[in-house]
């Protein structure tokens, strides 16, 4: 006994479904290509993207991660012959002596933790005299202070330079 009967074949509509299928796809390709470079349709213009700002983000903060601190403005004084770098907790300060320039880095601890501080500095003389050195000062008490002492450089380098130039090239905690 036979319920239905056997489909017919009907040539138009085959067409016209595999017709909306390619429109379909097509239309869903096109569409996921529109905003990339290569989209491959010579002649359409693509969406202009504002450039990222200088200082921005590329993901915000989450919960579970403190929002990036802003880099420190460097500030610096004289006092006599010695130049002093304020840099964030640190402070760096830069003697010519007669075999190199002497460099002391203290660091403030402002945590409620012992820290350890990694600091890398470079002396010279604005042209072409510069040293440079790890500064790795470990233990740092919290809310405490502490320094470490260094000549950085030296005459194999040329004349030491009289007023010298401070640079913080890396200033971070292990």
């Amino acid at each position: 006994m036979q319920l239905t009967q056997p489909m017919r074949f009907q040539p138009h509509r085959s067409v016209r479904a595999r017709g909306c299928v390619v429109l379909a796809l097509a239309l869903l390709t096109g569409a996921c290509d529109a905003g990339t470079e290569d989209s491959g349709i010579p002649g359409v213009p693509h969406p202009v993207t504002e450039p990222a700002r200088p200082g921005a983000t590329s993901a915000p903060a989450t919960p579970d991660t403190p929002p990036e601190e802003p880099e420190p403005t460097p500030s610096f004084s004289q006092n006599g012959k010695t130049r002093v770098l304020y840099y964030g907790d640190a402070e760096v300060d830069a003697t010519p002596a007669d075999d190199g320039v002497l460099t002391t880095v203290t660091v403030h601890n402002d945590t409620d933790k012992t820290v350890n501080y990694s600091v890398d500095i470079s002396v010279g003389d604005g042209v072409d005299w510069v040293a440079s050195s790890t500064f790795r000062i470990s233990g740092v008490p919290a809310h405490g202070v502490k320094s470490q002492t260094d000549t950085v450089g030296g005459t194999h380098l040329g004349p030491v330079p009289q007023q010298p130039k401070i640079y913080v090239d890396r200033f971070g905690t292990y």
